[in-house]
């Protein structure tokens, strides 16, 4: 007889050999035992954990001939008296137990030619006809509409199992006529359990560790892990051990991992290099080295933010005292930062011409990546230097310190502030030095507290600017007058934080935010509207300067209009190119943009008033 591989012959042949999926072989047995059978199943849940082996133990169930009803205990493939009912459905044989691979027979006529025609023909020896679709959601759309009314109502002993990787791909319409199993992933302890019974019963010498790493690769899927399993005795010689199955399977072993991870935790590239030319040399899947540090990374996050939690950690690679080690080097921040980092080097891997030099620059930056500080820190940092000058709060201010070490330096300030301040005397505004010019600005000693204000929150010297003249002879000179522009066309948006911090610049400039004298006048005069009196006097009592000569330049027409042009209705939600061909066409825009020369750059649909 030929060579059967690890996964066939090892296929459960009872519910109880279903490693991992106890809630779903207990609720088909149950249901079983106590004649409460639904007429269709859908079995979901990922590749290689026991969906298309429940779904024939369930067959074997309904047609087993050791008893006259359906056998929560159907016969298994050693037994010696098995019935031939559960040895042909275990053989894949059965006439009355029809497996349908949805990949291949896609269409509407595949699925009328092997279900539809043959519902209303009864089993031909068997009990009950159980129809098993396998990948069910490769079928099309008018396959799954030809098989609706077939799952809703079939014939008396006839049952449907379906089976899928991808349970968001079937229909609605399906899935609500059927009692939905979502098969789980398989812990990596009852994997090894398994593979273990499987050592012992084929005589393969293996020991533990080894045995660990083949389950891990696992996944969660039994059906990898044993074929991964098959394929390590393959390659190995009579005693198996972690070398080998590294070298097998192109996986590192946890020593090299760990090295990797101590690499981070002391910011030695050296060694985290040399790993990644060892498994260069030995030919391993640089992709799949990666996976594992992701996997390693977030082993340890979940320790540590668990305080270690085995049970979290249960397929780690590292032993808990590794994982516990290595946990304290470094902050939740740091290890989140290093996975998302690899993530992206993972992610570039596979596309990568050269992926060993992908990977040697993404450990190198990750270890790199240790360098960096937090922001909070750096907030922290700023905030600890307390004054401006950078001093922290708890040491003397630069003002005191330079006051102590030298009280004969002055600050300079205005003329009109010398004049006002109660301390300002002979004294404190001494006379310039023959090599000095007079600039007309007093000196204040820096030992008096006003001055150490001044120093500190103010600028050193601040030179007044003029307020604006009342003379509006200019004014007249000017060739372009501003058009007319009625009340309704105008829109003011109150904005008190720009208000204020106009207002402050104000300060800043010199300017005491007193009304400006003669503002009607001068307003009277840009507009071109005549007033009662434009007639302006120096402060001298003369008479008003003389016009300036006319500017050099192009005057608009503002008596023009322009044409008309249609304007766009704008919908309930319009686009912003909607929006900005709305706001060229419109006259009053058209109009500013003829008289000051302007372009529209940008537009925004102003929020509504609730």
């Amino acid at each position: 007889m030929s060579y059967q591989v690890i996964a066939r012959k090892w296929r459960p042949q009872a519910f109880e050999e279903v490693t991992g999926q106890d809630h779903i072989t207990r609720t088909l047995r149950n249901s079983i035992e106590h004649d409460r059978l639904h007429h269709a199943y859908v079995f979901s849940g990922a590749r290689g954990v026991g969906k298309t082996t429940t779904a024939r133990l369930f067959a074997k169930a309904l047609n087993c001939h050791k008893a006259d009803r359906p056998n929560p205990n159907p016969c298994k493939s050693g037994d010696a008296d098995i019935c031939p009912s559960c040895l042909e459905i275990t053989e894949s044989r059965s006439m009355d137990v029809l497996e349908i691979d949805a990949a291949s027979n896609t269409g509407v006529q595949n699925v009328r030619d092997v279900i539809v025609e043959n519902l209303n023909l009864g089993p031909a020896r068997d009990r009950n006809k159980i129809f098993i679709i396998d990948e069910v959601h490769m079928l099309s759309t008018q396959a799954f509409n030809a098989l609706l009314k077939s799952i809703e109502e079939p014939p008396p002993n006839v049952y449907f199992v379906m089976a899928t990787t991808e349970l968001h791909k079937v229909p609605d319409t399906i899935t609500s006529r059927s009692q939905e199993f979502v098969f789980r992933t398989i812990p990596q302890s009852q994997i090894f359990d398994r593979l273990r019974l499987i050592a012992d019963a084929e005589k393969v010498d293996i020991d533990d560790a080894a045995l660990q790493i083949i389950a891990r690769s696992g996944e969660g899927s039994m059906r990898d892990a044993q074929s991964n399993f098959d394929q390590v005795i393959s390659f190995s010689g009579e005693k198996i051990g972690t070398s080998d199955v590294s070298n097998a399977l192109g996986i590192a072993a946890g020593e090299v991992i760990e090295s990797v991870i101590a690499s981070l935790g002391t910011g030695e590239s050296k060694a985290a290099l040399e790993v990644v030319a060892d498994l260069v040399m030995r030919g391993h899947d640089l992709r799949v080295f990666c996976r594992e540090i992701l996997a390693v990374l977030r082993d340890l996050l979940m320790y540590k933010v668990s305080c270690g939690d085995a049970a979290l950690v249960e397929s780690s690679v590292l032993a808990e005292d590794a994982l516990k080690l290595h946990s304290e080097r470094f902050t939740e921040a740091d290890l989140i930062r290093f996975f998302h980092s690899l993530a992206e080097t993972e992610t570039r891997l596979k596309d990568a011409v050269q992926s060993r030099y992908v990977l040697e620059i993404g450990l190198v930056k990750l270890i790199e990546m240790r360098r960096v500080k937090p922001l909070e820190e750096l907030i922290e940092r700023l905030a600890a230097l307390g004054s401006p000058l950078g001093r922290s709060a708890s040491s003397p201010s630069a003002p005191e310190t330079a006051a102590a070490a030298a009280p004969e330096k002055k600050t300079l300030t205005s003329d009109a502030e010398a004049k006002t301040s109660p301390s300002s005397t002979a004294e404190t505004r001494p006379e310039p030095g023959p090599n000095e010019p007079d600039l007309g600005i007093g000196y204040r000693p820096l030992d008096e507290p006003e001055a150490i204000d001044h120093f500190v929150t103010e600028p050193e010297f601040v030179e007044e600017k003029p307020r604006i003249s009342n003379d509006h002879g200019f004014v007249n000179s000017l060739p372009v007058k501003l058009p007319p522009i009625s009340s309704e066309d105008l829109e003011h948006v109150e904005d008190k934080n720009l208000d204020a911090l106009f207002e402050q610049k104000l300060e800043w400039s010199g300017d005491d935010l007193l009304p400006i004298k003669g503002a009607g006048e001068m307003a009277a005069a840009l507009s071109g509207t005549p007033a009662a009196d434009r007639s302006v006097a120096n402060s001298n009592g003369s008479a008003a300067a003389p016009a300036r000569a006319p500017l050099n330049i192009q005057i608009p027409d503002f008596s023009a209009e322009d044409e008309p042009v249609e304007l766009p209705v704008l919908g309930e939600s319009p686009t912003k190119e909607e929006l900005l061909q709305y706001a060229k066409a419109h006259p009053l825009a058209r109009k500013a943009m003829r008289i000051f020369r302007a372009k529209i750059t940008d537009v925004a649909l102003k929020p509504k008033e609730h």
